[in-house]
């Protein structure tokens, strides 16, 4: 009689523990903010497919979504090149000066790239060694989001050679 009453009561504890439930529900107000779009999800209309976005808020909602900022320098060519993925095939989308201030905000897993934000609508103005200085825009980078994400303004974003930028704060 004492061996049927074991199995049975291992199957009723086993039943209540699995009956507590926590509501989604109850976190779910404060983590949508945007009605229209809840999940945060964008679509990628026209995307190129083989581009890979840069990702923000890498070092959790205590840190600032991208953690450095660095200046383009040391140039070979006019222009760094700003790649749509990390990799030296990439399609270029976009060129910065030397003295360009960018957020730096990932890196690639051999670190020999860096995902950055960066504004090029600020005029550039020459400093006295004679590099343009512009990207005085936040970004929206520089305090902490709720969790990684792929960033999506309003600034542009893209991947660079680590070689080229110089760490400037973070």
């Amino acid at each position: 009689m004492m061996r049927s009453l074991i199995p049975a009561a291992l199957i009723c504890f086993g039943a209540s523990a699995c009956s507590e439930t926590t509501q989604v529900s109850d976190d779910l107000q404060e983590s949508q903010t945007d009605t229209a779009n809840p999940t945060g999800r964008t679509e990628r209309i026209g995307a190129n497919p083989g581009e890979r976005p840069v990702r923000i808020g890498e070092g959790g909602p205590r840190f600032d979504a991208c953690q450095a900022m660095g200046r383009v320098t040391g140039l070979r060519a006019a222009e760094l090149d700003v790649l749509i993925s990390p990799f030296d095939a990439a399609e270029r989308k976009d060129g910065l000066p030397a003295g360009q201030l960018v957020h730096i905000c990932t890196r690639s897993h051999d670190q020999q790239w860096l995902g950055i934000v960066y504004d090029d609508s600020a005029t550039a103005e020459p400093s006295a060694d004679g590099t343009a200085t512009s990207g005085s825009l936040d970004c929206g980078v520089s305090s902490p989001v709720r969790s990684k994400r792929n960033y999506d303004g309003p600034c542009k974003s893209g991947w660079v050679e680590s070689t080229f930028v110089k760490l400037v704060a973070g």
